[in-house]
């Protein structure tokens, strides 16, 4: 049973990143720059432009995950209905499983939804306090 979890998480995070891929690889347009001169053979960035290609990077997976974590609350919810149904014939403890499934689904879509808001908040609250 156990294997069974944990085969089901790995091919969630290889979907995952299968569909994550091509997203972050939309940058690749970048126009080719001379050799660096910093150290190590790496060109210096100012924090501004390694924030903004992070927060680019973190768009695009998270946008890219968005139909993925759709798809997988709606399988999620459905196999839930349908053990629901099953409970008329194998009992409550069937009933407890399920609605532990559905709490677990619905509070994995608030915080797959909540985090740009939480993050935004949190910014909001760092941003007050170095003033």
């Amino acid at each position: 049973m156990l294997m069974n979890k944990v085969g089901v998480i790995l091919l969630l995070i290889a979907l995952l990143l299968a569909f994550a891929t091509p997203a972050l690889a939309d940058d690749q347009q970048a126009p080719v720059t001379t050799p660096a001169t910093g150290t190590g053979g790496i060109q210096p960035v100012s924090p501004e432009q390694f924030a903004q290609k992070v927060n680019t990077m973190i768009d695009g997976a998270y946008k890219a995950a968005g139909p993925v974590t759709d798809a997988v609350a709606k399988i999620m919810l459905a196999v839930a209905g349908v053990a629901a149904l099953l409970v008329l014939f194998s009992g409550m403890k069937l009933l407890q499983r399920v609605i532990g499934a559905v709490l677990c689904v619905g509070f994995g879509l608030l915080l797959f939804y909540g985090a740009p808001y939480v993050v935004g908040l949190v910014k909001g609250l760092a941003q007050y306090a170095t003033r």
